[in-house]
This record gives C-alpha cells, structure tokens and sequence, in this order.
C-alpha cells in the first residue's frame, strides 16, 4: 500500500480509492454473525461439547473430534471455537464478539459404536447447511445417545464367532479348527458382553474372556480327537479364539493421532491397546500354564487364495457388526478387509517381506477407507478400522506367548518386537494415507 502511495501523486488516489471500495463490496457479501448472549453461547457449548463427548464415549479418534466440536459450535452461532481433545477430556471455548464461554468436559465412559460417530458426524453437517437451531440440535444428541445399536446381542455373537473362526482358517487351520473356533469364540462374546453390561473394568474382563475362550477351545480340541478320528490344531484353535478381544479401535486411533502431530493422544491410545494386548497374552498365558498342554504353533501361508479372500471378508465383516458400523456401509467395510488381505497375502505369495506387505496393506486400508468415506459421505473409521482386523499377527504373537510360557524369554521377546514391527508397518501405510489426505485440508487449528 505504500508503494502505491509513493509512485505517482495523483495517480496512487483513485487506486486507493477503488481498493477501499473493493475491501467494502466484501465486506457486505461478508454478513457479521449476530452477538450472542452469555446464555446462548453457553448453550451453544453445552450442546458441542455433548456431540464431543458421544464421539470420544464411542471409539472416535481426537482429531475427528476436535473437527465436529469446532464445525458444530460455529454452525450454531458462535464465531470460532477453539478445542483441546484427549482421550479423557475435552476442553473448548465458544467465542461471539467480545463474549466467551469455557468448560471442561470429562470422559468417563468407553465404548465401540462407531454408528453413533457416524450419527453425530451427519447431524454437525446438517447444521453447518442452516437446517438445526441449538435446540433441535442438543434434542437430536440425546437420540443418538439413547439410540440402540444395530445389531442385537446374538447377531453380533455370531458375527464375531464366525470373524474368529475365520482367523482360524488363515491361520493354517481347517474344518475342524473352524469349528471349534466358533463355538469358543461364541461362547467368550457372551461373557464379555454379560461383564460389560455389568460394568466389570475392561481389562480385567478382558483377561477374564482370554482365559475362558483359550481354556474353551483347548478343551474341545483335546477332547474331539478322543471321540472322533480326527486331528485338530490346538494353538490355530487358540489363538483364533481370542482374536475377539483385539483392540482394534485403539490401534487404529492412536495411528491417527500420532500421525495428525498430536503424540500425547496417540501415545495414550497406544499404551492403552498395549494393556489390553497383554492382559489377551496374561490370559492364554494363564491357560497354558494351569493345563500344562504341549502345544506349537506352525503358520504357513493359505494356499487357496480364493478362500483366504472369502475369510478375510468375513472376519473384517465380523468385527464391523461388533463395532456397530451402520448397515449400509457393512459390505463396503467387508470388502475393505478382503482387498487389504489380498494385498498382504499376494505381496507375501511371491516373496516380499512381510513389512513390506503389511506397509501395503495399510496403504490398501488408507485408501479404500477415504474413497469410501467420500463415496458415502461418512467418516472413514467405519472402514478403515475393520479393514485392519484381518492384518492383525495373532499368530506371531502367539508365539511370543509360547516362548514365554517355556521360560525363552529371549526367543519370546524377539517374536513379540517381531509382532510390534508387522503392527507399525500396518500404521505407517495407514498413516501415510492420512497424513497426505489432510494436508490437501485446510487445518482448523494451525
């Protein structure tokens, strides 16, 4: 502006003045938004912390969050929002004019509905489109939250069942490890279910449920031969029964987090799925130590790639009915397992290393997961977080398991860093997914 003030005297006045005219056409096409009152903006805070605090409640990953709490409060009427997630709270302040408002919200519930996130995602871009008042929008909140899920208790037992019998099968198993699988894993999904809804701490039900689900199934692969002529792998049947209890969510979470720049979050959810995996290994470890079975574990890769395809689809369409993901994006969330599967399994088939194939696989996961989401305007975990259940190296780990059990911690602690590698493989193709999809958005808070 200096510039065009200094050259040319006379000249350098009507390019000011046409410049002023231009900031004040602007400003017009521009409206001010409406000064709230203290009651309204609190109001307006109250009803975006809620829709936070539902995401958080159901599996909802902190930037996805802090996004909806943000697009919903300015949808509302206030002029920004500035929002700090973890995974235990929320802290937001509502801004009009020279008002602001600021509260804490605790999260003290956890839980899986990835339904209810993909509810409250759809209500917040109803609201930036000028369809809900604050009112309207803090009634529909509380529907979601009433809101019962998708699937009944036996549909959802039986789709993991089957998930978990899957497993079974690409793990080097057959008809029989099928079978025993299902019921195992059947039977460990109602117990966990009757411990959640009496309100049994997580990681202690989950303990609880890998020990009964391992006992279960080496039970009845013990017992099958003795009736009948038939040969049943004990650790395939093992191993698969408590695939169940694998924290898929926090894992893929964390991923999100961490690669979004915000580590305390990711580190969080990390340990968080870490606690859990070792209360699944303190549990078969349990089991193995009280019953003294003798049991190796030998994976080789299924040779019928047809098969494993059609496994793949059905464990990742398993854990998609345990993670309440809405009805019309179910197959697409299937077919998101198989193609990552299939991915991993050819890659693997003609010689690649198995990092190299989990890398893709998640890249597979990334990619299928956000053209999903845009084909169905939805958020991208009810995709991406089945997707990965498949690529989960149950197998591996069980190994680790085993050597310790046998007191070789030095082999038991290589399979376990040997497990951990294949998992951040799977992160960092996932990751670097997310990462190059948001940097073509403009960040809300930069």
């Amino acid at each position: 502006m200096f510039f065009l003030c200094r050259r040319g005297g006379a000249r350098a006045q009507p390019t000011w003045r046409k410049l002023k005219a231009m900031l004040t056409d602007i400003e017009t096409l521009i409206p001010e938004r409406p000064l709230l009152t203290r009651d309204e903006l609190r109001d307006v805070l109250t009803t975006a912390l809620r829709a936070g605090q539902l995401m958080l409640e159901n599996g909802a990953n902190t930037s996805r969050v802090e996004e909806t709490v943000h697009r919903l409060g300015t949808a509302l009427g206030a002029e920004w929002m500035d929002v700090y997630v973890t995974p235990q709270g929320i802290i937001a302040s509502a801004i009009s004019h020279h008002e602001h408002r600021t509260r804490i919200q605790r999260i003290i519930k956890g839980g899986v509905d990835l339904s209810r996130v993909a509810a409250v995602m759809d209500l917040s871009r109803r609201a930036e489109q000028g369809g809900i008042n604050q009112p309207e929008a803090l009634e529909q909140l509380e529907t979601i939250a009433r809101q019962p899920r998708c699937y009944g208790v036996l549909i959802t037992t039986l789709a993991v069942a089957l998930a978990c019998a899957g497993f079974a099968v690409l793990f080097g198993g057959g008809l029989w490890e099928f079978a025993v699988v299902l019921l195992a894993a059947a039977l460990g999904q109602y117990l966990r279910h009757s411990m959640l809804h009496r309100n049994f701490d997580r990681l202690m039900t989950t303990a609880v449920v890998a020990v009964f689900a391992s006992s279960v199934a080496l039970l009845v692969a013990v017992t099958l031969p003795r009736l009948l002529p038939i040969q049943v792998n004990e650790a395939t049947a093992i191993t698969a029964s408590v695939l169940l209890l694998v924290p898929g969510v926090l894992m893929v979470s964390s991923t999100a987090d961490m690669f979004r720049g915000d580590i305390i979050s990711g580190v969080a959810r990390a340990t968080s799925a870490l606690l859990f995996v070792m209360s699944i290994g303190a549990g078969i470890w349990a089991t193995l130590l009280v019953s003294q079975a003798n049991v190796a574990l030998e994976v080789t890769l299924q040779p019928n790639f047809a098969v494993a395809l059609v496994m793949a689809l059905l464990a990742a369409g398993g854990f998609a009915v345990l993670f309440d993901v809405p009805y019309r994006s179910l197959p697409a969330a299937a077919l998101t397992g198989m193609l990552a599967y299939g991915v991993r399994w050819l890659i693997a088939y003609f010689g690649g290393p198995s990092e190299v194939a989990f890398f893709f696989a998640g890249i597979t996961i990334g990619l299928m997961a956000e053209l999903l989401a845009r084909r169905l305007r939805t958020t991208s975990s009810l995709f991406a977080i089945p997707g990965y259940i498949p690529l989960v190296p149950g197998a591996v780990a069980f190994r680790a398991v085993l050597h310790f059990v046998e007191a070789d911690y030095t082999t038991g602690l290589a399979d376990a860093v040997r497990a951990a590698v294949l998992v951040v493989s799977i992160a960092v193709g996932l990751g670097t997914v997310n990462a190059l999809v948001r940097a073509r958005q403009r960040p809300l808070f930069a």
